[in-house]
């Protein structure tokens, strides 16, 4: 499944799934937009797909991730939620 189009929505749903917080809960933060368009400006689209494709292919467990990358970017989203910071 190609991801290269995350929408707020979609972005939602992952970050619920990365912290484990409820989805409207996120999503009554009002940083959904700003979190998603973040992390699209970190690590690019083309990254952000594969990184998608990877949580497909792990079955949508991020520990099952093997990908460094990936594994890195769902740190890093999970990071931006809980301190409202990207890592360096």
């Amino acid at each position: 499944m190609n991801h290269t189009n995350t929408d707020h929505p979609g972005f939602a749903a992952l970050s619920a799934r990365l912290t484990g917080r409820d989805e409207d809960e996120l999503r009554a933060t009002g940083l959904v937009r700003l979190y998603h368009d973040a992390t699209l400006e970190r690590v690019g689209r083309e990254a952000v797909g594969r990184f998608l494709d990877d949580l497909d292919a792990a079955g949508g467990d991020p520990d099952a991730l093997v990908d460094p990358e990936s594994r890195g970017i769902a740190r890093a989203i999970v990071q931006l939620w809980r301190t409202g910071v990207w890592p360096p």
